[in-house]
């Protein structure tokens, strides 16, 4: 059976800085139609940063959608001006975290809710790092804290439920999973 959805129209909703909504007319594989609230949203890079002492870089700020304080692997959206996913997650690396590394392994991309959103990320690892005397500033309407977590302890905040973004539980499996293998690369 060929499960293929066909659009028919979009009619555009919502056009904002980070998002867009459309409705979709669709024709389902049936032969009906339906609809499909779809949000738009750029690319961003996200990255497993580890330390030489084995401990993963989170950083913790604010969230509004879900109104409480998360942590995070260190991510940002891809902007025009970056010349690649990768360009992205250095930058990203240095504002958030204040560092620099020497290895860099994209390690895959995936979409983050593909229900409702095209959002697409690019997954990177990284180590051999090097704390930078002047790091970027962060954007003006970010405010966050940067720290490091033993596997350990990143299992432990999982099961308590404190680390709830989707992408960090996602790299803590990866890196759980490098480690296990002894591979850099997954």
């Amino acid at each position: 059976m060929n499960l293929e959805e066909e659009e028919l129209s979009t009619q555009k909703i919502f056009q904002g800085h980070l998002i867009n909504l459309d409705v979709r007319t669709i024709r389902l594989p049936n032969g009906a139609t339906a609809t499909r609230e779809v949000v738009t949203h750029r690319p961003f890079a996200a990255v497993v940063a580890i330390n030489d002492e084995k401990k993963m870089l989170l950083v913790q700020q604010w969230r509004e959608p879900v109104k409480r304080l998360t942590l995070e692997i260190p991510a940002g959206i891809i902007d025009p001006t970056d010349a690649s996913p990768l360009d992205a997650m250095k930058r990203e690396l240095n504002e958030e975290g204040g560092y620099h590394a020497d290895y860099w392994a994209e390690i895959g991309q995936f979409y983050t809710s593909p229900g409702f959103c095209d959002e697409y990320a690019h997954l990177f690892y990284c180590d051999t790092l090097t704390k930078l005397t002047q790091k970027r500033p962060l954007d003006d309407d970010e405010f966050l804290t940067a720290d490091w977590y033993s596997l350990k302890e990143l299992k432990k905040l999982l099961a308590e439920g404190k680390i709830v973004d989707g992408k960090t539980v996602y790299a803590i499996t990866v890196w759980e999973n490098m480690l296990l293998t002894g591979s850099k690369e997954n």
